[in-house]
């Protein structure tokens, strides 16, 4: 038995493991060798990726991050215009083209609609290699997809020659046609749609309906060398004058596009080659009313900062977030490539504020009440206190000395009247192509011989309107909302980016109640242009008979008060002021289809004014 025992315990005893002794069977070997090479390999994947993330720029993050943005917000989009019309017990409003259909008023002139700056969509006809497939295919407006998958050549493409102002070697890129190319911006955006649609309820379709698209990036004057525009706008409106019963025509012009249509009625009338050769009673003849909606007649002071910082639009973000362009690595290289294309575009010069110091102010005067006054900041349209140190910067590509920082650093303000000095300095080559197509002045004479070259007729304080007393003009716009009306602006040092050395102040806060909040001064607006710019001509500067307006044509303000939206199924705010969302306005889409329909400014109520812009405009000291 003792045997046995022994023997079962001999069995029992665990076997000793090879490892122990130092040696490996093959399949652990290879095991083993199998873990090294995983190991190795996953640290060279891990190496890659990070030289990769370094291989990315910035550009790439910032338009990485407005993707995301872009694509949220239209997913919020799809969703809110999928709820019904009737939720929770509400009804839905109804339009105010169905409600006037119903009152029995119809069609009876025709409409041309006039676009405003960037709101018309562009479209590629000719580009570089990068831009392979894009043919006829929309740069600016719709989905901006191609600001994701190729942002520089997007760029590129929408950048114009910085001597001639025009399309440069190997692109063209040209305005889409028809009623597509501003009825809806981009993906949830609404601009021209809603008013539209409205036309469309009381009988308006293609044949007296027409959109003047145009390319908004070119002067006024270039629209017709390039693409003869202006020439085929007279075509249209002769055209649709005749095709309609020879009822004349209402134009809506919109934003820059109120300037736009103002050079367009000079053109018409003088002779060739500078002007259409239509003679004198032209626009008598076809045109029954213009109806400018939010019209930037005498500037708008965001022009500014975006020719010296480009940061005009931003510069309500930063009333709300004012840290996210202080963010070196996204902010400053956004608006660096931002800048260059800005500079090629003319028409922003057109924007710049007209009048000098007798429209907006100057030094010691400004025509709204500011309390908290500040003897080292201008009153005048745009503002600029600098705090300069003595390094070379870029701007143009050109190197600025130390002399050159200290003559800006010596002058700490700068008012309508003198910006464009500083304009000149720091954009030289756009400012050179700009003063051949553009004016801000005020004429003494009217009569004297230079106020008939073209540069002059989108400056309506050195233009006279047609001879048309029949015509009515119309000041459409919205109050109540805070707008940009001047800037404070820093040195900002930066080794990395030297091509802005200046940047809006965003520490530059008034006190309570005060009008400066993150380096910006606001005044009451429709949240884009002051109400001087939108309503002083047709409250003084058209009014009655003066000597910008010798025919005596009736003009008309109307204003429209900001009111939020009552609740989820007014989606836009249908007595929204805003500039980006008047077009939805019920108020304002109701007078367009009624003046449309045969009504004359008496018949729809005449003035209506909530603002300031009556005293206001009693302050301008200007001569009629």
């Amino acid at each position: 038995m003792v045997s046995i025992s022994k023997l079962k315990k001999f069995y029992l005893v665990e076997p000793l493991k090879s490892s122990s002794l130092g040696f490996h069977s093959f399949e652990e070997t290879k095991k083993c060798e199998s873990i090294v090479i995983n190991e190795v390999e996953g640290k060279r994947q891990k190496k890659h990726r990070k030289k990769q993330c370094k291989d990315w720029r910035c550009i790439d993050y910032c338009f990485w991050m407005i993707g995301y943005m872009c694509t949220t917000w239209w997913l919020l989009s799809l969703l809110y215009g999928c709820l019904p019309a009737m939720l929770l017990g509400f009804e839905a409003p109804v339009s105010p083209g169905v409600r006037l259909s119903r009152e029995g008023v119809t069609a009876l002139h025709p409409v041309v609609l006039v676009p405003g700056i960037v709101t018309g969509g562009l479209e590629l006809w000719e580009g570089r290699s990068c831009a392979e497939g894009l043919f006829r295919k929309r740069l600016w407006g719709d989905s901006f997809a191609q600001i994701l998958k190729r942002p520089l050549c997007w760029l590129e493409h929408l950048s114009l020659h910085d001597e001639t102002g025009l399309d440069p070697p190997g692109i063209r890129v040209r305005a889409v046609p028809g009623l597509v190319a501003a009825d809806n911006f981009a993906s949830g955006y609404l601009l021209w749609a809603d008013l539209i649609e409205n036309l469309a309820r009381i009988g308006y379709e293609g044949k007296n309906l027409f959109m003047a698209a145009y390319d908004w990036r070119l002067s006024f004057q270039n629209t017709e060398i390039r693409d003869q525009a202006l020439s085929r706008l007279k075509s249209h409106i002769e055209l649709m004058f005749v095709t309609n019963g020879y009822k004349k025509v209402v134009v809506v012009p919109q934003s820059m596009g109120a300037i736009y249509f103002l050079h367009f009625l000079k053109w018409v009338e003088t002779p060739p080659p500078m002007g259409g050769g239509s003679g004198p009673g032209w626009c008598d003849k076809y045109i029954k009313a213009i109806m400018n909606v939010s019209p930037a007649f005498l500037g708008d002071p965001r022009a500014v900062s975006n020719i010296f910082s480009t940061e005009s639009s931003v510069g309500f973000v930063r009333t709300v977030a004012s840290g996210i362009l202080n963010f070196d690595y996204v902010g400053r290289q956004t608006l660096e490539h931002a800048m260059r294309v800005c500079r090629t575009w003319d028409s922003i010069i057109s924007l710049m504020p007209k009048g000098g110091e007798t429209i907006w102010g100057g030094l010691d005067w400004c025509l709204e009440d500011w309390n908290n006054y500040d003897q080292e900041i201008s009153w005048g349209s745009n503002s600029a206190t600098f705090n300069l140190s003595y390094e070379a910067v870029w701007i143009d590509c050109d190197e600025m000395s130390r002399e050159s920082i200290q003559k800006i650093s010596k002058k700490r303000a700068y008012t309508a009247r003198t910006v464009f000095d500083i304009l000149n300095f720091v954009a030289p080559k756009m400012m050179k192509r700009a003063e051949a197509h553009f004016s801000h002045g005020i004429a003494e004479n009217l009569e004297d011989p230079k106020y008939a070259h073209y540069r002059y007729w989108s400056n309506p304080l050195e233009t006279k309107l047609p001879d048309a007393p029949d015509m009515e003009i119309y000041c459409l716009y919205g109050v109540g909302i805070p707008t940009e009306r001047s800037h404070v602006h820093k040195f900002y040092p930066s080794e990395k980016d030297k091509s802005i050395p200046f940047q809006i102040d965003s520490s530059a806060d008034g006190e309570d109640g005060s009008w400066l909040h993150n380096g910006v001064y606001f005044v009451d607006g429709d949240e884009s242009v002051p109400i001087v710019s939108s309503g002083f001509m047709c409250a003084k500067g058209w009014h009655g008979r003066t000597r910008f307006n010798p025919s005596g044509t009736a003009t008309y303000t109307i204003e429209y008060q900001l009111k939020q939206p009552g609740g989820l199924i007014d989606r836009r705010g249908l007595e929204n002021g805003a500039s980006s969302n008047i077009m939805g306005n019920a108020a304002l889409i109701e007078d367009v289809l009624l003046v449309a329909a045969g009504a004359t400014g008496v018949d729809i109520g005449g003035d209506r004014i909530f603002s300031d812009i009556m005293r206001m405009s009693e302050r301008i000291n200007l001569r009629l």
